[in-house]
């Protein structure tokens, strides 16, 4: 079966339910920036915080828009943070202004299995360093995304509960930071 193009992709996006992140809950934890890659966090996420800060920058990559694909919102503290776009692996770096710590990343990533018939757009979680990161060194993403069992929680979504999926473009990036 063919997959869906990029354009029904949106029509696949769903907010995680609550109950998606009752084990563990990544907005308040003091876990290091590099934790939690991978952690579906649905679309559009309702995230606030991420591994305890509040304070964002960011930026959409070089990947072509999905259609209908909202714009980034800008940052509550945009200019804490340089991003570095190229048209060559990797396709995105970032890195905080002295005086900033990265507490974590999230990213909104178009998602894909072989499992199922169609793409999804949605949240995770992504890795960094506490002063700066990039996406993959080689333009592959090797980042798996579990959805988990009533992960997404909406009726005629429930072949997209208990997969993995592969992380086939990223849309966009926010860093979560802190004064340090």
């Amino acid at each position: 079966m063919m997959k869906s193009t990029a354009a029904a992709v949106l029509t696949l996006c769903v907010i995680a339910t609550p109950a998606a992140a009752a084990k563990s809950n990544p907005e308040r934890d003091t876990l290091p920036p590099s934790a939690n890659a991978g952690y579906f966090l649905g679309y559009p996420s309702a995230t606030y915080s991420w591994h305890g800060c509040t304070k964002t920058a960011t930026v959409h990559s070089p990947a072509a828009p999905v259609a209908g694909e909202p714009e980034p919102a800008r940052g509550s503290k945009q200019k804490a943070a340089t991003f570095t776009i190229t048209r060559t692996a990797p396709y995105v770096s970032w890195q905080v202004k002295r005086g900033w710590k990265i507490c974590g990343v999230q990213i909104s990533a178009v998602l894909e299995s072989p499992a199922v018939s169609a793409m999804l757009l949605a949240q995770v979680g992504y890795t960094s360093g506490p002063n700066s990161g990039s996406t993959s060194a080689t333009g592959t993403e090797t980042i798996p995304v579990t959805i988990p069992t009533k992960g997404i929680g909406a009726r005629g979504f429930e072949e997209f509960e208990g997969q993995t999926f592969a992380i086939r473009s990223v849309q966009q990036i926010t860093v979560f930071m802190k004064k340090r």
